[in-house]
């Protein structure tokens, strides 16, 4: 027999059986620790390719609207112009307006004159009409009147 007898070789068997044991359960336990944090692994890849995601539509958003404000800003810009356009436009129609209604005054206060004017004349041309047939002795004749006289012409 050997240095070691047979109750050593046995309990040494037992004792490697046992050290055989128990790595294999730290092996199985250390494969399953590699496994979860592969996963996790994967999870997190998972995660930043979905805030990756996240962040590329937020960047598309954000660059939409800043082209529909820079939009909105020029269409804005268009409006107050043309507005301006309208205030000057309008300025120009009221200057105007009131010109053709001074003109119009104008107009109407030589009318008037003119008609003033023209009945001073009717006037005297009766009064002189009367002294002639005064002076010719037609005394009480019908003078004619001015509308009559023009209407002969």
């Amino acid at each position: 027999m050997s240095v070691i007898g047979e109750r050593g070789a046995k309990k040494l068997e037992k004792l490697m059986a046992k050290e055989a044991k128990t790595e294999e359960k730290a092996f199985k336990h250390a494969a399953q620790d590699v496994k979860k944090a592969e996963k996790a692994v994967k999870k997190c890849a998972k995660a930043v390719e979905k805030a990756e995601k996240q962040r590329a539509k937020t960047l598309k958003k954000e660059h939409a609207t800043a082209k529909a404000l820079n939009k909105a800003k020029h269409k804005h810009a268009d409006v107050l112009e043309k507005e301006a356009h309208a205030e000057e436009a309008l300025t120009e129609k009221r200057e105007k307006e009131g010109e053709r209604d001074r003109s119009v005054q104008q107009l109407q206060e030589d009318l008037d004159n003119f008609q003033l004017t023209m009945e001073g004349n009717a006037k005297e041309r009766e009064s002189r009409l009367t002294e002639v047939f005064a002076h010719l002795g037609q005394e009480g004749a019908p003078v004619p009147s001015s509308a009559q006289l023009a209407s002969r012409l």
